[in-house]
């Protein structure tokens, strides 16, 4: 009887191919960063999409733009047939895709092809799946997409059960700073140019500001911890927040494991350059203490510290955060 169910559910799945990859593809999956083979520069902002949601075979880009797709065979020659006509060949692609996003196309038997061409969709004509990413190579240009854990955007404001930072609504990753800076930096600004927590910047953001009379954990860590640590610049006037009574706004982002990653800023209006403004600093933190800090690069979804598209560093779950060699 066992024997025949098992071959009553195989014959099912062969005569149903699309059960085997709809169930992990159907979902959101938001942009997480590109990276360009030759190395052009400002391509991370063209011919991409900030989510694309998947359904039954369909992939939506836009209101209005939903293509279909079906898998087939991946054979590296048809589907980068530029890069063959160069000479240039799987593996040197592959060193590419691990250097600027971990992961390479050399075990991968399946591609997603779009049906038909349209113009809503611009240029994308195939799409990959890698464990929990999907990858859209659109010329010499590959663009990572990562998928949202709830469609529903309140759900990443939701509290985490680590004690640390429980209460805490948690900002996504990846970090896109150069848009938290531009479109939420006033937001935080009361009218006197002094920070303050808001929540006007959700669902991506939320900022608090260091208070030493909230009696908080948190709060005290970031606010007493001396930010020149680690070669930070900058600090002077700045570091430790409470004793030079100046704010700190820190985001709280989804622990890994007993680490908390958090990142603080200076935002606070300096008049007259009575002092530099210290850089924003990522702190990871165990046990109620700060493990390791690090500037100068944002992290992933996959807690990879990146700096224009390459991998600088990688949190570990001990806390320390590793800095990784060139490649």
């Amino acid at each position: 009887m066992a024997v025949l169910l098992r071959s009553l559910v195989a014959m099912f799945l062969l005569v149903n191919p699309v059960l085997l990859w709809a169930a992990s593809l159907d979902g959101t999956w938001k942009y997480e960063r590109a990276a360009d083979y030759y190395g052009r520069a400002g391509l991370d902002r063209l011919n991409h999409f900030d989510t694309v949601t998947i359904k039954g075979g369909e992939i939506k880009f836009t209101q209005g733009c939903t293509v279909q797709f079906e898998p087939e065979d991946y054979f590296f020659s048809e589907v980068f047939q530029p890069f063959a006509k160069g000479n240039v060949t799987e593996k040197q692609v592959d060193s590419f895709l691990s250097k600027k996003f971990g992961l390479t196309l050399s075990k991968t038997k399946i591609v997603y092809s779009l049906a038909g061409a349209t113009n809503c969709s611009e240029r994308v004509m195939e799409f990959f799946q890698i464990d929990d990413r999907i990858i859209v190579p659109i010329g010499a240009t590959f663009y990572s997409y990562v998928k949202t854990a709830h469609e529903d955007s309140a759900a990443f404001a939701s509290p985490t059960t680590l004690p640390l930072v429980a209460g805490y609504k948690i900002s996504r990753l990846p970090t896109d700073f150069d848009r938290y800076l531009s479109a939420c930096r006033l937001k935080i600004l009361d009218a006197r140019g002094h920070p303050r927590t808001t929540e006007k910047c959700a669902p991506d953001f939320f900022p608090y500001v260091a208070d030493p009379k909230r009696n908080d954990t948190l709060m005290n860590i970031i606010g007493n911890h001396d930010y020149a640590a680690n070669g930070q610049r900058y600090t002077e006037g700045f570091s430790p927040p409470f004793k030079q009574k100046v704010p700190a706004t820190f985001l709280v982002f989804p622990p890994k494991g007993r680490v908390a990653l958090i990142r603080v800023d200076d935002f606070d209006i300096v008049k007259n350059e009575e002092r530099d403004v210290m850089s924003g600093v990522y702190l990871s933190i165990v046990n109620g203490k700060v493990v390791d800090q690090i500037y100068g690069c944002h992290f992933d979804m996959n807690y990879v510290c990146m700096l224009e598209g390459t991998p600088i560093a990688k949190l570990l779950d001990s806390g320390k955060i590793e800095r990784l060699a060139p490649q």
